[in-house]
């Protein structure tokens, strides 16, 4: 097999030779190391194959681009090594036959196939900052180790499920912790959402914020923060995502937001995600740092917001998925609140100029749930597991409608292989979630811990919920001591008479309770 570089910079080699395969040097920046390429296969002048992106590396090399031949070769140096970028990279290749993938990963030397070529750069910084930066490396040496090592092409399957096990910390002054979100099946039991919930300031969102940077490998600030693993890491192995979707309506989360460099901003024009991360929120980089050169951000107009809904619109358009999220969309169009509307337009309108002045009517809370819905489905792979991460959906949904907008989840999950972990105050999230799918996240001092509810959360009553988790039967609620100082002086009879209607089960419970203490 022939290789030919296009070069960034400087003459490129040609050939009139065939097959032969151009890879062309990407500008993307690992933390210093520039090391992807995109590569296309040419069997003949007509027959083109392309590939999608790999990364070569060199074991001796700390910083910028991968040295590589000016010439035509068949063969790199000793030193490197590379990587393709998705199992389908390894499986489009595989179907070529053993005549043309051996060859070619051989001269690549592709640490998949070579135990060579991976034994001469896996001590590398390389290794671990760019060559497996991104979610799912892990999974695809894996993955494609299997498939080179078999007489057939294996069959997909849906998991089972899978637990991720992820150790971290939510404060720089903080002990690690350890966190486990169980994705398995029991029996027809909804499994692909887990719940996590506590107090504010137990670090929620923190936690949420650093599994996406090492679920995805995007996100840490510097080449040490990677290597020493400065957001946490996956304990038991490494969890099969290959994508993350980033969910946050909140002005004051704190996950990354693409777009840093001009490279970032090309690349999420032309794709929409940075290599399998996308966030889908309320904030933006601004353009112009604060008064010491840092990073700030600002809300996007809502001009703005119209825009991404409609992008995504015609992202689930152009993948052939506008049946898969009518679908999806079901269970929140039976909502009281969304059938008065009447969504069906989405469908039968198809002029842009029709569906922004759909949207633009719509109220916030409709807004957020149809946007959120329709970019997950846009965005979420369909051929490898993705991560959803949301962050409290209930800011801008009434009760119904958050549990509309869960059923809506689950679907597009359960449709195109997603699991989500939802960081939540509602106890209507635990409500739908069965409680083995349920972390409780608490914080003393410097010390997190995780523990799973005691009682059995999925279709309980609203204030049971509310009292497991949050301890609200302590008194610590102002209705307790409104009724207690009530309750000192007055009986239950004339107290019921001050509301003009009897008093509920636990408010009259309460009160009894006041008067027996005064009594004895």
């Amino acid at each position: 097999m022939r290789f030919i570089v296009n070069f960034r910079e400087g003459e490129s080699p040609t050939t009139d030779l065939y097959p032969h395969a151009v890879l062309v040097q990407d500008n993307w920046d690992d933390y210093g190391y520039k090391s992807t390429f995109h590569v296309t296969l040419l069997m003949s002048a007509t027959d083109k194959i392309d590939l999608g992106t790999i990364k070569i590396i060199e074991a001796d090399r700390e910083s910028g681009f991968t040295k590589m031949p000016r010439r035509v070769f068949t063969q790199l140096s000793e030193g490197h090594g590379s990587l393709g970028g998705d199992i389908d990279y390894y499986e489009t290749l595989y179907k070529l036959g053993p005549n043309v993938f051996q060859p070619f990963l051989q001269g690549l030397r592709d640490i998949a196939f070579s135990e060579d070529a991976r034994a001469a750069v896996e001590d590398s910084d390389g290794f671990r900052v760019s060559l497996l930066r991104f979610g799912g490396a892990e999974r695809t040496i894996v993955d494609a180790t299997r498939l080179l090592r078999a007489q057939t092409l294996p069959i997909r399957r849906r998991s089972r499920g899978f637990r991720v096990n992820f150790r971290t910390r939510v404060a720089d002054s903080a002990k690690s912790f350890a966190v486990s979100f169980d994705f398995r099946r029991r029996a027809n039991l909804p499994n692909r959402i887990n719940a996590l919930i506590g107090y504010n300031g137990t670090g929620k969102t923190r936690l949420l914020s650093n599994l996406a940077i090492v679920a995805s490998g995007y996100g840490y600030q510097t080449k040490e923060d990677v290597l020493g693993r400065a957001a946490g890491r996956f304990t038991d192995g490494s969890p099969p995502f290959k994508t993350v979707v980033v969910v946050s309506y909140s002005a004051f989360d704190t996950f990354v937001i693409p777009g840093r460099t001009d490279v970032e901003k090309q690349r999420l024009e032309d794709e929409g995600e940075i290599f399998g991360y996308v966030y889908c929120g309320l904030r933006e980089r601004a353009e112009v740092d604060g008064p010491r050169g840092e990073q700030i951000y600002r809300l996007k107009t809502p001009v703005e917001t119209q825009s991404e809904f409609l992008q995504a619109i015609e992202r689930v358009r152009i993948a052939d998925r506008s049946g898969q999220l009518l679908e999806i969309l079901r269970p929140l169009f039976r909502d009281p609140s969304f059938e008065r509307i009447g969504l069906t337009q989405l469908f039968s309108n198809q002029e842009e100029r029709e569906l922004a002045e759909l949207f633009n009517g719509l109220s916030s809370g409709h807004k957020v749930v149809l946007k959120i819905v329709t970019e997950l489905t846009a965005h979420i792979s369909g051929s490898n597991p993705t991560l959803v991460l949301i962050d409290e959906p209930e800011t801008h949904l009434h009760p119904p409608l958050l549990a509309a907008f869960l059923k809506s989840v689950r679907i597009c999950l359960e449709t195109f292989d997603g699991y989500a972990v939802i960081a939540t105050h509602s106890p209507v999230v635990l409500q739908e979630t069965p409680a083995r799918f349920v972390r409780v996240l608490r914080r003393a001092g410097d010390r997190n811990m995780v523990l799973a509810p005691e009682i059995e959360t999925f279709a309980e009553n609203i204030g049971v919920i509310t009292q497991e988790v949050f301890n609200l039967g302590d008194g610590s609620t102002d209705w307790h001591s409104t009724l207690r100082d009530l309750a000192e002086n007055t009986e239950l009879e004339e107290i019921e008479e001050m509301f003009e209607r009897p008093l509920g089960f636990a408010a009259r419970s309460y009160v009894l309770s006041v008067r027996d203490e005064i009594e004895d």
